[in-house]
């Protein structure tokens, strides 16, 4: 790289520093402290045809040269004023006004905000101030931005699979999820990683990423990580995995309970049991039966079913069924018990009709 190129290098650090605060740096064994800034109403805006140069001796031109030192400071309403090391005002310049020359980007900015440098320069940023020391430690410039910070767009991440609260059923061993989605970021992207508390995995730095990342069995949380040219965001996502193959579709039922009479059954509890298991317990769903007897169970995993309702004074009935639909429809009739008088169960009755007929049969033998 030769003298010029690295000059425009560095100055274009200098300017970048300048316009996009970086929070967090830090100045180095170089701290130095801002002056009192004199600000001279008296002094003529002018403007001025190329970039601003540092002279180690000024001489009070008004062209483009300003001394080693110098405090640059570009304002909200968009003047460029120079100071001295000492905070006297030198210049005030109009950034409209003044010409635009091209950075080594190709974009083109008004000629108060490029800013040529020594070579072996270094540039030191705090808050809104950039700082440049020269190759033995001296400070010869600083940059003061006083214009607000550019309104940036969010960076949004979008994971479509697997969704929050979901229960991933896997069959291989070591389980892995795929993670599925999209990301958003305006300053672009460097790169997505997916990571869980088992593993990552780099999903590369285009916008629309899918990849699979190591899980364990039971609670996992994923997160999703983009790596941007600007800041860092990221989003998470958490997911239940169970081994074993998946349970097949929940149907839904819908009926009425009754009694013998067509009456409705209300407060009946109503469960379905699949032949399917989960840590060696049946998989079930419960309702219970509204005023009307009307029950409605969604979900309900597998075709095979085993219904069982309950409701104190009915016998309780228990039943096999095969659904064909994932949508059905069952009523169900629950049969009354007898309501018997306490002391004359079954037996008692029969003694006691067995004791009137011996009656009967002596009286007659009279």
């Amino acid at each position: 790289m030769n003298g010029k190129a690295r000059t425009w290098t560095l100055l274009l650090f200098a300017v970048l520093l300048a316009v996009v605060p970086a929070a967090g740096a830090d100045l180095g064994p170089n701290q130095h402290l801002i002056p009192e800034l004199k600000v001279n109403e008296s002094i003529e805006t002018i403007a001025i045809s190329s970039e601003l140069s540092l002279q180690p001796e000024w001489d009070g031109s008004v062209t483009t040269g300003i001394p080693f030192g110098s405090i640059i400071v570009h304002t909200a309403d968009g003047k460029t004023l120079i100071f001295d090391s000492d905070g006297n005002q030198l210049l005030s310049i109009s950034d409209e006004r003044s010409a635009k020359v091209p950075t080594p980007a190709g974009v083109e900015k008004p000629c108060t905000w490029v800013h040529q440098l020594p070579n072996d320069s270094r540039v030191y940023h705090h808050d809104n101030a950039t700082f440049i020391f020269g190759k033995a430690g001296t400070l010869i410039l600083t940059v003061i931005n006083e214009h607000p910070p550019p309104v940036e767009d969010p960076i949004i991440i979008n994971i479509t699979s697997p969704r929050e609260g979901e229960t991933v059923w896997i069959d291989v061993v070591p389980p892995r999820v795929a993670v599925v989605g999209e990301v958003h970021a305006p300053a672009g992207l460097h790169n997505v990683v997916v990571r869980s508390g088992t593993g990552e995995i780099s999903c590369g730095n285009r916008p629309e990423f899918a990849c699979s990342v190591p899980v364990s069995a039971g609670e996992n949380t994923i997160t999703v990580v983009a790596d941007t040219h600007g800041p860092l965001a990221e989003k998470t996502v958490n997911v239940t995995v169970r081994i074993g193959l998946p349970p097949p579709p929940g149907v839904a039922v819908s009926g009425r309970v009754t009694d013998a009479g067509d009456n409705p059954v209300p407060g009946a509890s109503v469960r379905f049991e699949s032949v399917f298991t989960l840590d060696d317990e049946p998989l079930a769903v419960t309702a219970v039966t509204g005023e009307d007897g009307s029950y409605l169970v969604e979900d309900a995993p597998g075709y095979r079913q085993t219904v069982m309702v309950e409701k104190e004074g009915y016998a309780p009935l228990r039943r096999e069924f095969v659904f064909e639909n994932l949508t059905n429809n069952l009523d169900l009739e629950l049969e009354s018990l007898s309501r018997t008088v306490p002391g004359f169960g079954p037996v008692v009755g029969v003694l006691s009709l067995t004791g009137a007929l011996l009656i009967l049969r002596g009286r007659r033998g009279r």
